[in-house]
């Protein structure tokens, strides 16, 4: 897993970055496998604790308040949690309308605007059809 800043910022910080990474991936309702392997991998990006990841996971079954979690993190790493939030809101083949205004919430508050949000989004297409490319070459 390639590295970032974020494994550098303060345990607060990384519990509120994976906290988001659950209301969205929460925000339609289901939970599905490739979502819950998403969070653990960005989790264990950063070195969250695994004591930490326990009470992260809890939250899939009563997601904190996105208004919440953006006072509570650095607002430099809203940005990060935006990258990371359209690729798990991604990684099960489709966009759900909860977990869109969730990302539009995000990208407001980083203040990025529409062409860099479009960005964002072409750039995990682009991941997902690499790592789809993987398992071609593989014949999987």
């Amino acid at each position: 897993m390639f590295t970032d800043p974020l494994g550098d910022c303060s345990p607060n910080d990384k519990r509120t970055y994976a906290s988001i990474l659950v209301l969205i991936a929460s925000a339609d309702g289901e939970l599905v496998r490739e979502e819950f392997c998403a969070i653990e991998a960005l989790m264990g990006r950063i070195l969250i604790h695994p004591e930490v990841r326990v009470d992260i996971r809890n939250l899939l079954t009563d997601p904190p308040d996105m208004d919440e979690l953006l006072i509570a993190i650095d607002p430099a790493l809203i940005k990060f949690a935006l990258r990371d939030a359209a690729l798990v809101a991604a990684i099960d083949g489709e966009y759900d309308e909860s977990e869109l205004e969730l990302i539009n919430q995000l990208a407001t508050a980083a203040e990025i605007d529409d062409n860099t949000l479009k960005e964002i989004f072409d750039w995990v297409s682009s991941g997902l059809a690499w790592h789809n490319q993987s398992m071609a070459i593989l014949g999987l």
